[in-house]
Order: structure tokens, then sequence, then C-alpha cells
């Protein structure tokens, strides 16, 4: 907890360059292993091709994105989680998983695909800069300091049963490391890094980068109140993290055109997505009022 209110410095993030080892391949599908059963225990489901959910085609903007990252050979592979609270995740083997509930919000808000491209360009990030195994392989540095001082109390106080006891704690001890990495999630720094390369894979697939500052600042509302129990920075230091890093790329110039196709392409969107709301409510009532200024005449 301590480790994770440090929050680092704002730095522009170096291109990452994977550790495709047999060491670090097994470490991710052990890791991913684990964290997918508790997703199929929450009822995930594959996303199929070309399936829309929320008015969105993930796979679609999935493969985009996955083409343009330094792992374009993973089996990236999107899923659906039935669950109110908006959210998304990553394994380290190419699985991705977005709640209903993140796609709802991100319907809300006129179901823009940029918007949407951001969080999962997110995610990405965090498989293709292999934030998870770097984890492991803190903890496991960490857990190897105290093994060699178990170990040497066992060989003290149980002469030849050591070896046995060895291998059945070093078993024990692997189980422990997976469960610690999966628990103690991503560092402060890891997920400012996610942010940055994220939004460099938004921009390589075409999508139009400023979207995102637009869906954190609102995002900001969801934080947790209580910064010093998190582990993640605070929203709005992402914001400002990445509304810097856009300038410094000058991602943030004058308004881009919007073509005249792309605006019809949006009143679809929007129609669509309040579709999935009572005639009347706030959403339906937040998506209208961008319906009209889509209509000059008005």
């Amino acid at each position: 907890m301590l480790t994770g209110c440090a929050t680092p410095e704002y730095a522009v993030r170096p291109t990452p360059v994977p550790d495709e080892s047999a060491w670090a391949v097994q470490v991710e599908r052990t890791i991913s292993a684990y964290q997918a059963r508790a997703f199929e225990q929450q009822g995930s489901r594959p996303i199929q091709p070309g399936e829309r959910v929320f008015g969105f085609d993930v796979g679609e903007i999935v493969t985009r994105l996955s083409q343009v990252t330094e792992r374009p050979f993973l089996n990236y592979q999107a899923y659906l989680v039935t669950d109110q609270d908006p959210n998304a995740a990553s394994l380290a083997d190419g699985r991705i998983y977005i709640t209903t509930g993140m796609l709802n919000y991100l319907a809300s808000r006129a179901s823009n695909p940029s918007e949407l491209a951001f969080v999962l360009g997110h995610e990405l990030a965090h498989t293709v800069a292999q934030h998870l195994v770097k984890r492991y392989r803190q903890l496991q540095q960490q857990q190897m300091m105290l093994a060699l001082v178990s170990l040497g109390k066992a060989v003290a106080t149980s002469g030849g049963s050591a070896q046995a006891q060895q291998a059945g704690q070093l078993a024990q001890d692997i189980a422990s490391l997976v469960n610690d990495v999966v628990v103690s999630g991503f560092s402060q720094d890891q997920e400012l890094e996610a942010d940055q390369l994220g939004i460099r894979y938004c921009t390589r697939a075409g999508y139009d980068p400023r979207a995102a500052l637009a869906q954190l600042e609102d995002f900001t509302r969801f934080d947790v109140p209580w910064p010093f129990l998190r582990t993640h920075p605070p929203t709005q230091r992402r914001v400002e993290d990445l509304r810097r890093y856009l300038l410094e790329a000058g991602l943030l110039g004058g308004p881009m055109p919007v073509a005249q196709d792309s605006v019809e392409a949006t009143r679809r969107r929007l129609l669509d997505a309040q579709k999935l709301y009572p005639v009347g409510s706030v959403s339906w009532k937040n998506l209208q009022r961008q319906l009209d200024a889509l209509d000059p005449s008005r």
C-alpha cells in the first residue's frame, strides 16, 4: 500500500521490448490460466467476430489496435462480462475482458469508438509491456530471499527430510506467488505507462487520441475517494499526464475536420445508443442533445 501511494513523476515511456523467452511465456500462460478461471466463474463469454455489443464492434477495435502494437502475433480475443460496474481487464496471453457496465457507460456518451479504443488500448498496453510478468519477477526475487532463509532452517532441523520439504514448499510458493501477482495488480507507474502506450496504439490505428481526455475527465466521478487506499493513480493525475503527453506529441492541435459521412455514422451510433434507454431518461436526453447538435438547422 505504501508503494502504491508513491505516484511516479511524468516521463515519456520507451517502446516496449517484449521478453519472448520460454520462461516469460510460461509465466504468462500460468497467470492467464489462473485469472481466466475467475472470469469464467463470472460468466464471461467470447465476443464473436462482427458482433455488436451496445452498438460497438468490440472485436474489430481490438483487431485494429493489436495490429499496431509491439506484439501483433498474440491470439487476442475480447470477452464480455455481465457486470454493471464500468471496468475492463487484460490477461498476459492476449485475452481482454470488458464489462457490460463499461460498454453501457460509453454508449451513453454517444458510442464514440475512439473512447472505447482508448479503454481497450490501455488494456492491450498492459499485455504488450508484460506488466504482470515484471510484477512476477519482482515478487519472485523477494520470495527467493525468504525461501533461502526458510531452507536454511529446514536443513538445520529436519536432516534427511529437508529435500522433500523443500519440494513441497516450492510448489506452495509458486501457487502463492501467482496469487500474489494477481491480487497486487499493476503499480501506479504501470498504469500511467499503459495510458501513454494505449494512446499511441489508438493514434496508429486511426482513432482520435483526444477522445481519451474527454472520457477520462468524465470518468473521474467513478474514482475511489480515498487515494491512500488504492494502488492506481487518481484519474485526474492520469488526465494531466495524458494531456501533457498529447501536447508534447503534437496531438492536441486544432479541431479535426469532420467529414459528412462520419457525421452520419455518428448520428447512427447515437440513435442506436438512444434505443437502449427509456424515452425521457437522463441518458436518453443527453443523447438527444448530441443528436440535436449534429443538425445545423436547430
